[in-house]
């Protein structure tokens, strides 16, 4: 019978793409769980793409698009349909600073001088180094948000340094607003090429592009391909200046350049566990106008190390569930019900997750078993 699998198989055969069937999803997160997928397919350019994403659509074949699996949840039965991830030339980056970039205001691509003038004297600065002049990083929607914070450092930019040690890709980190030490991907986007549910293309700009916390920047059923980012000059040569990084926790947005790539690398590091987890699990609650760290809740609450079969709040992170070897989807479906109840109850906080659940929070409820009441979670998390 030749079934979609079939169709897929031969139409990705002569196009730079991979293409494997009943690929478990647990060797594909970060948090190493998850069940089958029917079909795993990484597509290389940006005709493999076109051509996976017709043949699904012509044979009504669900598509999910996956990054480098952080912040996410697969269930533990998998996922019908074909998931898709960016390699090769969709994860590229490079730079622009001569060519007008589609999208962006007159203004911006215009009068840009070749020299700047300090006092009385003129002074030659190569483009690449004058920080009055923007520069436009084009990446990939497959391109690691870290190697981006690595990218533009090497190229004399400042702007992305925050993106340094998170662990999903560009176009993932537009499905949360993605960013750390008081920075988010909302802060330097300027535009996003997509791609509709008919394959046609359109290059996303301004207001446009959804900038809320933790949210997603893009409409849902809009494929990003091509992220462009705004960032600055820093003249390279001249001694840095900067001291340790503060053990703070934030990043002034006013203050781009205050820290380092690698300083901010080091600081999650030294933060977060080295286990295999989702990453940040629930958003930073706000409260009175203020974000309030959902670990510090979680933590004050006394789940610091409440385990559920293989799956752990962190010792060292309590925003941080952590897979000690075996855990099951049920184990941190279960943990993380238990998590939002003690604290609701303790501080009349309701946490929201920040990890997305696959195939969806509903088809996630009706394949778990019933649920224990409320309450009997809220006993176990207490220890009663």
């Amino acid at each position: 019978m030749h079934d979609w699998r079939s169709s897929l198989g031969e139409a990705v055969a002569g196009c730079a793409a991979e293409l494997r069937f009943a690929e478990p999803m647990a060797r594909h997160t970060t948090f190493r769980i998850g069940g089958l997928a029917d079909a795993w397919v990484r597509a290389d350019d940006p005709q493999a793409l076109a051509c996976v994403l017709r043949v699904c659509r012509e044979a009504g074949i669900r598509t999910w698009l996956l990054g480098r699996g952080s912040n996410v949840l697969v269930s533990d039965q998998g996922l019908r349909g074909v998931v898709v991830t960016f390699g090769g030339k969709l994860a590229e980056m490079r730079l622009e600073r001569d060519k007008e970039i589609e999208g962006l205001p007159a203004q911006q691509q215009a009068g840009q001088r070749d020299k700047v003038t300090e006092g009385s004297s003129e002074h030659s600065i190569p483009r690449s180094l004058d920080p009055s002049i923007p520069s436009w990083l084009l990446c990939g929607a497959g391109a690691a948000l870290d190697e981006v914070a690595t990218f533009a450092e090497q190229q004399g930019l400042t702007g992305a340094e925050f993106l340094a040690g998170i662990p999903g890709t560009v176009g993932g980190g537009l499905h949360s607003n993605a960013g750390a030490f008081g920075r988010s991907l909302g802060d330097i986007v300027t535009g996003v090429t997509v791609l509709d549910r008919d394959g046609s293309e359109s290059v996303l700009t301004g207001t446009q592009i959804r900038r809320e916390y933790r949210r997603p920047m893009i409409e849902g059923g809009l494929i990003a391909v091509e992220v462009t980012m705004q960032l600055q000059g820093r003249i390279q040569g001249l001694r840095d200046s900067r001291g340790p990084a503060p053990d703070t926790g934030t990043l002034e947005s006013s203050t781009p350049g205050s820290l380092s790539a690698d300083q901010i690398r080091k600081q999650r590091w030294q933060k977060h566990p080295t286990e295999p987890s989702a990453g940040s699990f629930f958003r930073n609650p706000e409260k009175d106008g203020e974000r309030i760290p959902a670990g510090k809740l979680i933590e004050q609450c006394g789940l610091k190390g409440r385990t559920i079969g293989g799956v752990r709040v962190s010792e060292m992170h309590a925003n941080f569930l952590i897979n000690t070897g075996k855990a099951r989807f049920a184990d941190v479906y279960e943990l993380v019900q238990i998590i939002k109840a003690t604290v609701e109850e303790q501080t009349g906080i309701l946490l929201e997750e920040e990890v997305q659940y696959l195939p969806g929070p509903n088809e996630v409820r009706r394949q778990m078993p019933e649920a224990r009441s409320q309450k009997s979670r809220v006993g176990a998390a207490n220890g009663s």
